[in-house]
């Protein structure tokens, strides 16, 4: 069968239109989604900029906090080193009042003591002085130094078997003495005794604060001849200035 010229161009007429709609139609397509997808990435490229700058706010705050904690510290350590250097500057010890605090510590007391010529024999004393120095309020170098004196650097009979150590209830060479548990407790009672009785205003011995003032009572027949007070505050003072020497 013949189809006349006009149905055969119809026919190619019409799938030219088919041919170029279906063309279209995919170009729309591919140009939506190339749009589409240049939008996304901004997007992605937007949010991953802003989470890498809040990541370097985020770091760089953190390393901000880290060194302020770091200039804290060092703030800190400084201002100790300050309180601590005053407090060593300020280490005491006056024959005119044997009830000023020394501020000494065990352990610098300690190393006093065996720094000193012949005082090493103390050396395990130094608790039992600065003890008696907080609870009683006697100067731990005066009492060290009554120590020493009475008790040969505690090395005397007395003190080894009877741990008297400070004469204690010793009225001359014959008498027998207090009979104390431990050295340490002999230390801390003649703290008390000089507190209670000697140091203390109105008290039974008191005559004033200082090593003269003690030694009236505490050695009568030992003042100027003997020279009991000057003898505490020559070592008194010498353990001083060993502290000195070891720690400004």
């Amino acid at each position: 069968m013949r189809l006349s010229k006009r149905v055969v161009s119809l026919i190619c007429l019409s799938s030219m239109m088919l041919s170029f709609n279906s063309s279209s139609v995919s170009n729309i397509e591919d140009n939506f989604n190339l749009s589409s997808m240049s939008v996304i990435n901004k997007k992605v490229n937007t949010v991953v900029k802003s989470i890498k700058y809040e990541n370097s706010d985020s770091e760089k705050l953190k390393e901000q906090s880290k060194l302020e904690k770091e200039r804290k510290i060092k703030q800190k350590d400084l201002e100790l080193k300050k309180v601590e250097k005053l407090r060593k500057e300020n280490i005491t010890y006056l024959r005119e009042n044997i009830t000023a605090i020394s501020g000494i510590t065990e352990q610098e007391l300690k190393s006093v003591l065996l720094t000193y010529n012949g005082a090493s024999t103390m050396a395990h004393l130094s608790k039992a002085l600065v003890d008696a120095e907080n609870k009683y309020g006697v100067n731990a170098f005066a009492m060290a130094a009554i120590v020493a004196l009475e008790s040969g650097f505690a090395t005397s009979r007395r003190a080894v078997e009877d741990n008297n150590l400070t004469g204690y209830e010793v009225y001359s060479d014959n008498s027998e003495g207090r009979l104390f548990n431990s050295q340490y407790d002999s230390i801390i009672q003649t703290a008390r005794h000089l507190s209670k009785n000697y140091l203390t205003k109105g008290a039974v011995y008191y005559n004033g604060v200082s090593v003269d003032s003690v030694q009236i009572n505490y050695c009568p027949d030992e003042g100027k001849g003997k020279n009991w007070n000057g003898k505490v505050d020559s070592l008194a003072n010498d353990f001083l200035k060993t502290y000195k020497k070891l720690y400004l």
